[in-house]
C-alpha cells in the first residue's frame, strides 16, 4: 500500500475523531471528556499524529540496522491500529444496543465492582492515612536498600532488572503507593481535608525514585481529568492545550532526570526530539519493530497466560521468564529481556500478535464499552444534583481493567489491587468495631 493511500486513510481517521469530539462533547457543553481523552492517549496521539514521525531518519538512532525492515512494516501495523481505532467507536456503539436478555444489565453490575470497592477505600481518610503510613514505610525500606547498594538516584525499576527478586516487591510497592495517593488526592478535592493533600504529596515524593513517570502522574491525572469535565465550559481549550503541554513537559523532565540529565536547558533543547522520535510515544514504530522480527506464528494467547500467573515472579516461572509481555516482545526484537524491559506494541499489538484480526477486534470492542460506560458514569457523578469528584473518581478506576487487556503487562497490578480492596475492607471493619466499643461497654 502507497503511503499517500495511508496518509489519506490517517487523515480521515483524524477527521472522523474531530468530529465526534465536536458533535458529541464540544457541542453538550464539555470541553473534555473520558470518551475522547482515551481514545486520543490510545489511538490519535501514538497512531495516527505519529504516523508521519515513525518513518522519518531521526528514528535511525534508536532502530539502527532494523530501520528499513521497520518502515516497510508501518503500513501493515497502521492499518492494524485503524481496525483497533474502529472496534473502540464500535464498542462504544454497541453499548447502547438493548438486547432485551439482561446482558448490559449483568455487565455493569460486574464492571460497577471496581468503582464501588474505590468509594469504600476513600469513605473513611482514618485508613487511608494509615495506609499512607504503610505505603512510605515500605518505599523507605526499599529506597535505603537502593540508595546503600547504587548510590543516589532516580531509577529504581533499572536497579531491579540487575537484582530480579526485587522486581515484584518494588512493583507491589509503587502499584500501592499510587492507588493510595491517587484515592487521597481524590478525597482532598471533595473533602479538602489537608491531612489527605499531605498524603498524597508524600507518596508523589517517595514514587518519583521508582523510576516510573506513569505511577507519579496517575496519581493526579485520573482526578484532574475528572475536574476537568466537572468545569464543563467553564474552561477553554487553550487552558486545557496548556494543562496537557505542562503534563507532557513534566513527564518527558522526569525521563532526563531518570537518566541523571538535570539540566532544565539541555531538556528545552532536545524536548520537540523526545516528544517525536523517544521512546515515550512510540507505540507505532514498537509494534512495527516487533512485527518485522515476528515469524508471523500467532502467540495464541501465552502472554495472556504469562499475565494471569503474574503472581509468581519471573525469575521463578522459566514459561513468564519467555512469555510475558515484555520479554517475549524484547526476546523477539532480539534483546535480552532480563536487561532490557520489552517494547510496547499499543493497544492492539497484543491482540494481534496472540490471536490476529481477531484479536484486535475482541480488544477494541471490550475495551471500547468499558471505556464509554465509564464516561457516562463520570458525567453522571460531576453533573447531577450533588456533584461527587469522588465518585467520578471512583468510576474512572473502572480503566484499570481496560488497561490491562490493551496491554497484559500490568495484569499484577489487578492482584494488588485486589489485595488492597481486601485490606481496606479489613481495616474498615476494625475501626468500626473498635469505634462502637466503648458505647457496648457503657451499656454494660
Amino acid at each position: 500500500m502507497s503511503w499517500d493511500l495511508l496518509y489519506a486513510l490517517d487523515l480521515i481517521a483524524l477527521i472522523s475523531f474531530v468530529l465526534s469530539y465536536y458533535f458529541n462533547c464540544y457541542r453538550r457543553g464539555y470541553r473534555i471528556d473520558i470518551w475522547h481523552v482515551q481514545l486520543f492517549l490510545m489511538c490519535v496521539f501514538p497512531n495516527m499524529l505519529m504516523l508521519p514521525f515513525s518513518k522519518g531518519e531521526l528514528n535511525y538512532p534508536v532502530l539502527g540496522s532494523d530501520f528499513p525492515a521497520v518502515v516497510a512494516s508501518l503500513p501493515t501495523i497502521f492499518l492494524i491500529t485503524l481496525l483497533g481505532y474502529f472496534s473502540l467507536l464500535a464498542g462504544g456503539f454497541f453499548w447502547h444496543i438493548r438486547t432485551g436478555l439482561g446482558i448490559r444489565k449483568l455487565a455493569v453490575r460486574l464492571l460497577d465492582l471496581v468503582p464501588e470497592c474505590s468509594m469504600m477505600v476513600m469513605s473513611s481518610p482514618t485508613t487511608l492515612v494509615f495506609q499512607t503510613g504503610i505505603c512510605l514505610l515500605l518505599q523507605a525500606m526499599i529506597l535505603g536498600y537502593y540508595f546503600s547498594k547504587s548510590g543516589f538516584g532516580f531509577d529504581l525499576r533499572q536497579f531491579t532488572f540487575t537484582n530480579p527478586a526485587l522486581r515484584p516487591v518494588a512493583l507491589l510497592i509503587s502499584t500501592y503507593s499510587g492507588f493510595i495517593g491517587s484515592h487521597c488526592f481524590a478525597r482532598y478535592v471533595e473533602k479538602k481535608e489537608r491531612k489527605l493533600l499531605i498524603c498524597t504529596l508524600l507518596l508523589s515524593l517517595g514514587l518519583m525514585f521508582f523510576g516510573s513517570r506513569g505511577a507519579v502522574i496517575g496519581v493526579y491525572l485520573g482526578v484532574l481529568v475528572c475536574y476537568l469535565i466537572q468545569l464543563r465550559n467553564r474552561i477553554s481549550l487553550f487552558r486545557i492545550f496548556s494543562i496537557v503541554l505542562l503534563l507532557l513537559s513534566i513527564a518527558l523532565y522526569l525521563g532526563s532526570v531518570r537518566s541523571g540529565e538535570y539540566s532544565l536547558t539541555d531538556f528545552l533543547q532536545i524536548f520537540v526530539m523526545l516528544l517525536f522520535y523517544g521512546n515515550n510515544f512510540s507505540d507505532l514504530r514498537d509494534f512495527a519493530w516487533v512485527y518485522a522480527h515476528w515469524d508471523h506464528h500467532f502467540w495464541l494467547g501465552k502472554t495472556y497466560l504469562a499475565a494471569v500467573t503474574s503472581f509468581v515472579p519471573r525469575f521463578a516461572s522459566e514459561f513468564r521468564d519467555h512469555w510475558g509481555l515484555g520479554a517475549a516482545t524484547a526476546l523477539t526484537v532480539g534483546f535480552d529481556p532480563h536487561v532490557h524491559p520489552g517494547l510496547r506494541p499499543g493497544a492492539f499489538g497484543e491482540g494481534y500478535l496472540n490471536f490476529g484480526v481477531v484479536g484486535v477486534v475482541a480488544v477494541g470492542l471490550f475495551v471500547g464499552m468499558v471505556m464509554y460506560r465509564v464516561d457516562m458514569g463520570v458525567k453522571q457523578a460531576v453533573t447531577s444534583r450533588h456533584p461527587s469528584m469522588m465518585k467520578a473518581f471512583a468510576m474512572s478506576s473502572l480503566l484499570i481493567i481496560s488497561s490491562t487487556v490493551t496491554l497484559s503487562a500490568g495484569f499484577s497490578g489487578l492482584f494488588v489491587l485486589a489485595g488492597i480492596y481486601f485490606f481496606n475492607w479489613c481495616c474498615i471493619r476494625l475501626l468500626h468495631m473498635l469505634q462502637h466499643r466503648p458505647s457496648s461497654i457503657a451499656a454494660v
